[in-house]
């Protein structure tokens, strides 16, 4: 009788233990289900405003971020959880910005926009014209313009450079920028520069009533300034062309 007792006690808790084990998971589900409801559905997670000036950036932004994932796909651009900083695929393709931040605010519901676009430092020129600021990236079409005004390259290179491209790699370019930095301060009206063979990293700065200037892309230029204030002083009409593509050397030719 006793072994009887025992066998249907032991029938008894291991029912018990199924309904907590299935009880548990129906539970589990059930909380799942419910914070589901909750992310997608809710309007704890919707977001009630959008800080940016650019509404047409706004709605680009929407769409990339709900394309990253199945799970963004889901939630649909105006769940602030989606809200991502990690956004370089799309700035990569859109060149003219230069920077892009975004901060949430979960407890306002709130998303704040930063763009930073790049500045205009000059033109490069080859068969079109496109802008490019201080980092050497081109980034939008910019008119042929003539003069002195705008610091412009004009390569002949052959190379094929698109928005998002750099002019320069950046061992040269900081010589590039520091050449126009010279240019302005030996007060001579010069900003149009010539790119011809990439190979020789060389560049010549060119105007109409000065003589030719050549420059190496491979050394800071900032030493060239007191030997352009002394050949001035021999006079520039007299002068056919000035060579600095030699460190710490300087040349001229006489007329």
């Amino acid at each position: 009788m006793k072994f009887y007792v025992d066998e249907k006690e032991r029938k008894r808790q291991r029912r018990i233990l199924k309904l907590k084990i299935y009880g548990g998971i129906a539970a589990f589900f059930v909380l799942i289900a419910g914070s589901g409801y909750l992310i997608v559905y809710s309007p704890l997670f919707q977001i009630k405003n959008i800080n940016s000036e650019d509404e047409g950036l706004i709605e680009q932004l929407k769409s990339y971020l709900a394309s990253q994932s199945t799970i963004a796909r889901i939630l649909g651009p105006n769940n602030i959880l989606i809200w991502t900083d990690k956004t370089d695929p799309f700035v990569k393709e859109r060149p003219e910005i230069a920077e892009l931040t975004i901060e949430k605010d979960y407890f306002e519901r709130q998303i704040k926009i930063t763009v930073k676009e790049r500045e205009r430092f000059g033109v490069w020129c080859a068969s079109s014209c496109f802008w490019y600021d201080k980092s050497g990236v081109i980034f939008a079409e910019a008119p042929a313009m003539e003069g002195e005004l705008i610091n412009k390259i004009y390569d002949s290179t052959n190379r094929e450079l698109k928005p998002g491209d750099k002019i320069l790699e950046e061992n040269l370019l900081g010589n590039l920028l520091k050449i126009f930095e010279v240019l302005q301060k030996s007060a001579l009206s010069m900003k149009n520069l010539y790119l011809q063979d990439l190979s020789l990293q060389e560049i010549s700065a060119e105007s109409p009533l000065l003589p030719q200037i050549y420059f190496s892309l491979r050394f800071n230029p900032e030493s060239t300034l007191p030997a352009i204030q002394s050949i001035k002083e021999l006079g520039l009409a007299k002068i056919e062309y000035i060579d600095f593509r030699v460190e710490n050397r300087a040349y001229y030719k006489l007329k």
